[in-house]
């Protein structure tokens, strides 16, 4: 399927996503299998006046199954491309396809996506790997649904952890 697997925001200041557990054994079997094929794991850390780069708030929950060789950018917009580097990493290691997890759905997962779907990306989605947090008006679980609804079909293919990577 994907190229590589790009895990967004999934940081210690994010501690009260909705199914945190369930969501990070998700993306953790999925960074296992890219892993095992030898793949791309990326993963993007949001900076901003509380998750300074290096500080605990900023790093990745201790039970992510990051590895030294895999690839880690910093950003301060909810555009994991923005001045991160990443469209021109994938580029040129001929990463034509991506998976995307992580959080918050609202944010930073609906902005990646819509902006690998403008340069040219094929998007999977590892539906069972994205979260947010309750909104004001909305549950996490009416976000993702909501969000969901519009990414299906036009903006990227739903994956789970049981469809092969090859």
């Amino acid at each position: 399927m994907a190229n590589a697997l790009i895990v967004i925001d999934m940081q210690n200041a994010l501690s009260n996503l909705d199914q945190k557990d369930q969501v990070i054994n998700t993306i953790n079997k999925r960074i296992d299998q890219y892993h095992q094929a030898k793949l791309p794991v990326i993963f993007i850390q949001h900076t901003e006046p509380g998750m300074e780069v290096a500080s605990k708030n900023w790093q990745l929950f201790d039970n992510l199954h990051a590895l030294g060789p895999d690839t880690f950018y910093n950003k301060t917009r909810p555009d994991s491309f923005y001045q991160t580097g990443l469209e021109s990493f994938l580029k040129m290691n001929h990463l034509n396809s991506i998976e995307i997890c992580g959080a918050q759905v609202e944010f930073c997962v609906d902005t990646t996506i819509r902006v690998a779907y403008h340069l040219g990306f094929e998007i999977n989605l590892l539906i069972d790997g994205i979260t947010t947090i309750d909104s004001e008006l909305l549950t996490a679980k009416q976000i993702k649904q909501h969000h969901a609804q519009i990414w299906q079909h036009r903006f990227a293919e739903f994956v789970t952890t049981t469809d092969s990577i090859q």
